[in-house]
């Protein structure tokens, strides 16, 4: 019985949160630092939507009409950047991983960045994909 009541308060638990998701077309929803983050790098992109994703904490999933997608948290730090095939903004991936990338990839570029606050890991236009620790140094590569 407790099982059964574990499992219902899960559900439970879980349609809530998704009931309480958002989409939106107005950038005013977004935390100003997000707002300053869209304007530098992806002012001539039309956007599509911004999802405001409640599930365990808020963030911000925004898709462009190009198939950009882009992720900030509650506070308006951007936690992804994926532009498909075409290569990220230059200024979001950090100067570092640029030059380990010119250095050992010189075809490539970034075409994703995701961080989570102790790595980055990026994705290259050749499809690999590099692991960097919070200082920007090369851990290695993932299969």
């Amino acid at each position: 019985m407790v099982k059964y009541i574990g499992l219902f308060l899960t559900v439970l638990f879980l349609s809530h949160c998704t009931a309480r998701d958002t989409v939106t077309t107005d950038i005013g929803e977004l935390p100003g630092k997000a707002q300053d983050f869209v304007g530098t790098y992806f002012s001539n992109e039309e956007l599509s939507y911004i999802k405001i994703d409640y599930d365990l904490t808020k963030k911000y999933e925004l898709m462009f009409v190009s198939g950009t997608e882009v992720d900030f948290s509650k506070d308006g730090e951007w936690l992804e950047v994926d532009c498909k095939d075409r290569e990220v903004p230059a200024g979001i991936v950090h100067d570092k991983i640029v030059a380990y990338v010119t250095q050992n990839f010189p075809k490539a570029f970034v075409t994703r960045i995701e961080k989570d606050g102790r790595r980055y890991e990026v994705t290259l236009s050749n499809l690999l994909e590099l692991r960097f620790d919070k200082n920007y140094d090369f851990i290695r590569v993932d299969d």
